[in-house]
């Protein structure tokens, strides 16, 4: 599915999306299929989150997230990372017809699924850097559960990035994973 990564890809988003200065340090080599992202901010020890993103002046003049505020009362829409390098697939070949436990199942040791704040900056910096939709039209599922038991996910719409509640029971065929890799 992710074809124009097969050889992976490094952004650092600290940069592309407006929060603070270039590192001095370069982002290590991706793995094949791997998006390397630099996620932190000018305040030292710390990220930004899901709100943070799409309140963000530069991605709203953009108009590259659509404003919703279902999210907003979801503590996961505001947990902040610790500052770093993150290592992540988007979406994790193969991943698509499985229901969130199946496509949980089949991730490799040393990998989690990822945060929806990873996998939305690294869908927006790869977007704004190619004007590519890694997911194809298609929807992702992510760490985080919504109160109603669906899992957070994201896709595209008209150019923009949406924030959707994706069933955990489904096989859809448009619904994928992404993960973290933690190790």
């Amino acid at each position: 599915m992710n074809s124009t990564i097969s050889q992976g890809v490094a952004y650092d988003a600290v940069v592309l999306l407006g929060f603070g200065a270039k590192s001095a340090e370069p982002l290590p080599e991706p793995a094949p299929g791997e998006i390397v992202i630099r996620y932190g901010s000018w305040v030292p020890q710390q990220g930004w989150s899901l709100q943070g993103l799409r309140d963000e002046p530069m991605l709203r003049m953009c108009n590259i997230m659509w404003e919703q505020d279902w999210y907003n009362d979801h503590a996961w829409s505001n947990e902040i990372l610790p500052d770093g390098i993150y290592r992540l697939r988007v979406p994790v070949p193969g991943s698509n017809r499985k229901t969130f436990a199946e496509q949980q199942a089949m991730l490799s040791p040393g990998e989690q699924v990822a945060p929806v704040v990873l996998v939305a900056t690294a869908l927006l910096v790869h977007y704004a850097e190619t004007g590519e939709d890694l997911l194809k039209n298609d929807c992702t599922r992510c760490k985080e559960q919504t109160v109603d038991g669906c899992r957070v996910g994201l896709r595209w719409d008209e150019g923009r990035l949406v924030v959707a509640d994706l069933w955990s029971r489904s096989r859809r065929l448009n619904t994928w994973i992404s993960s973290l890799r933690t190790s």
